[in-house]
């Protein structure tokens, strides 16, 4: 997927040199997993002139989301309290991510008044 949100359209072709590199892939795992994602309505594609045209149907936020909300409830049973209080207990986090933290939480918030 970052493959075709950092450049769209794409072919299998383009995209299996990307891939090839890092992480390695085959053209059949290439091929497999275009499928996939096509068959869940991530990607879409259009005929070219040569070949199929593959580009992205959700946005990156829009997916960053949605797994974010199933690592949250497979994990962490939907306790967003119980994930930070991992992340917080095994990650040193700098003054700078503190404060990002802090203003995310002091946003939702006022939010909430």
């Amino acid at each position: 997927m970052d493959q075709l949100w950092t450049k769209h359209p794409q072919t299998i072709t383009q995209l299996f040199h990307t891939l090839s590199e890092n992480p390695g892939w085959s053209k059949s795992t290439v091929n497999t997993l275009l499928g996939r994602m096509t068959e869940k309505g991530c990607i879409g594609y259009e005929e070219g002139k040569k070949a199929k045209l593959y580009y992205p149907k959700i946005k990156k936020a829009d997916a960053a989301t949605a797994e974010t909300e199933n690592l949250i409830e497979r994990v962490y049973h939907g306790s967003v309290s119980l994930m930070m209080s991992t992340l917080v207990k095994k990650k040193n986090f700098s003054k700078e991510e503190i404060k990002e933290l802090y203003d995310i939480l002091k946003g939702l918030e006022e939010n909430h008044d």
